[in-house]
């Protein structure tokens, strides 16, 4: 465990600089195009690659080769497992070229596909445009992909983690200089992804000679390795991607929405997302190959035992964050987002879509740590079924909560619920494959962390009345949103400790041996 606490330690702070700065990419797209039709074309186009990007990357990478990859490494030794490398990474140039080619191609049917309510052609037009200079950025992440699933079989976590922050450097390089130079500035922004897609990609190379790899074009693909990684990848695409799917159809209802909709979507997903990429991606990422070998090597028991405290140092962490953003949420989003365009209507807005979404963070958390689970044991048919149920849950309840007053917020809200509903039938097919999974010991670090987050949440609030968060200074506010998070922060971690919640005496130890 203290290799995966070290590791995950360097993933997480790699991921929180990337995250920062991803936070204040985003803070400028708000200050400067704010939230219209605009902006929901800009990221109508940015999700059609990010989400076949996603599919690709965290399907086969995540759950497919990596298993496939650290069982050759393990038990047949790093030449045969280079050998293997050579031919997937063959075979998904191929792939990556025709994909990529296929989608500038045909890009306007998928915008009519992927945006059916866009009914403007100006709106379209600039969509189509958008996508098609931004779809060679899934070629470039789909080699990082490889990249990383390598990378990480060796346990080299840097350079993938911090590969994100390099990717908002081009982005932000495109909204401050080349947005410029267009007569459609958002333009500018979508050049800046296929810059900090070409410099992520180039951070990996040297890494990637540590490990002794060596190119080479191989199209051998009968090997046994490559049919293995073929039979488990498709399901693995599906089941590992079900929260981009999720999220597609989420944009799909959202363009029906009066206009902002989308952007307001976007805003509440970043904030989420910083929670969960920071710890929870990082913890996913790192555990798995770990999880692998174990596997590989017939250690059951101290496989679900790695599953078990990552399940609870997860929920230690997702549990306040998601109170925090329910009872806190508009304050957050009036310090970073409520400047220049982005006005006091847009934060709420954004804060609505934030409130419904944060329900289902800890079932996000958890599900990003049991499918790896169930892929190291060999199971790839159980996240398929719990993916499908996942999108049947989120496309009804959607569809129905769009149509309320909720709006907008109708569709976070479905994909909360489809989530938790996931995270359900994946905990059960893992208890029946693997026998014990520490359930009582997960409940217990969940209701412990429930308690303190409750208590942490009344103080919050109280503490957040002193301030008008829609027309007070911004120095006020920024100050008071600093007092929020250090008592709050200081408050939850207190009372986690007198209860002894998950791994918080562990940690705090580790902290302590290192301050002194």
């Amino acid at each position: 465990m203290r290799n995966l606490f070290r590791s995950t330690g360097i993933v997480a702070a790699s991921t929180l600089a990337s995250r920062f700065l991803g936070l204040a990419r985003d803070i400028l797209m708000a200050a400067m195009f704010s939230a219209t039709g605009a902006t929901d074309a800009f990221y109508v186009a940015f999700r059609i690659p990010n989400v076949a990007r996603r599919f690709l990357a965290e399907g086969v990478f995540t759950v497919s080769f990596i298993p496939v990859y650290t069982g050759y490494l393990v038990g047949r030794g790093t030449e045969e497992a280079f050998d293997l490398a050579r031919k997937v990474l063959t075979l998904l140039l191929a792939a990556a070229s025709a994909l990529t080619l296929l989608g500038i191609v045909f890009m306007p049917y998928i915008v009519r596909v992927i945006a059916p309510g866009f009914t403007d052609a100006s709106q379209i037009g600039i969509t189509v445009d958008m996508a098609r200079i931004m779809f060679p950025f899934m070629f470039a992440v789909i080699l990082l992909a490889f990249c990383m699933g390598l990378l990480n079989s060796h346990r080299y976590f840097f350079a993938p983690a911090f590969a994100p922050f390099v990717l908002n450097v081009g982005i932000i390089t495109g909204i401050l200089l080349f947005s410029g130079l267009f007569p459609v500035p958002l333009y500018g922004v979508a050049a800046g992804v296929i810059l900090g897609s070409i410099l992520q990609l180039a951070l990996q190379v040297p890494f990637l000679a540590k490990t002794g790899f060596r190119m080479r074009i191989d199209f051998d693909f009968r090997h046994p390795g490559v049919r293995k990684l073929l039979r488990t990848s498709l399901p693995g695409i599906f089941s590992m991607g079900i929260l981009q799917i999720n999220t597609l159809v989420v944009t799909l209802l959202g363009s029906f929405l009066a206009a902002g909709s989308i952007s307001y979507i976007y805003f509440s997903d970043r904030l989420h997302e910083l929670v969960l990429g920071v710890f929870v991606v990082s913890i996913g990422n790192v555990i798995l190959p770990e999880m692998s070998a174990l596997a590989a090597e017939g250690k059951r028991l101290e496989l679900m035992n790695v599953y078990r405290k990552a399940i609870g140092s997860a929920l230690l962490v997702t549990i306040p964050a998601a109170a925090a953003l329910m009872v806190a949420g508009f304050p957050i989003i009036s310090v970073l987002f409520m400047h220049h365009r982005f006005t006091a209507a847009d934060a709420e807005m954004t804060y609505r879509a934030l409130l419904c979404a944060s329900i289902g963070v800890p079932a996000f958390a958890v599900i990003r740590i049991t499918n790896p689970a169930l892929y190291a044991l060999g199971e790839g048919r159980s996240p398929f079924y719990a993916a499908c149920a996942s999108l049947a849950v989120n496309a009804c309840a959607g569809w129905a909560l769009m149509q309320t007053e909720l709006a907008h917020a109708g569709l976070t809200l479905g994909l909360s619920l489809a989530s938790t509903v996931q995270m359900l039938v994946l905990m059960l097919f893992l208890k029946k494959r693997a026998g014990y999974i520490g359930l009582r010991a997960i409940t217990l670090t969940a209701l412990k962390c429930t308690a303190a987050s409750g208590a942490m949440a009344i103080v919050v609030r109280l503490i957040a009345g002193l301030v008008d968060w829609r027309t007070g200074s911004f120095a006020a506010r920024a100050a008071c949103l600093t007092v929020i998070v250090g008592i709050g922060g200081a408050l939850y971690l207190a009372l986690c400790y007198l209860m002894r919640a998950g791994e918080t005496r562990e940690i705090m130890a580790r902290i302590l041996r290192r301050v002194r």
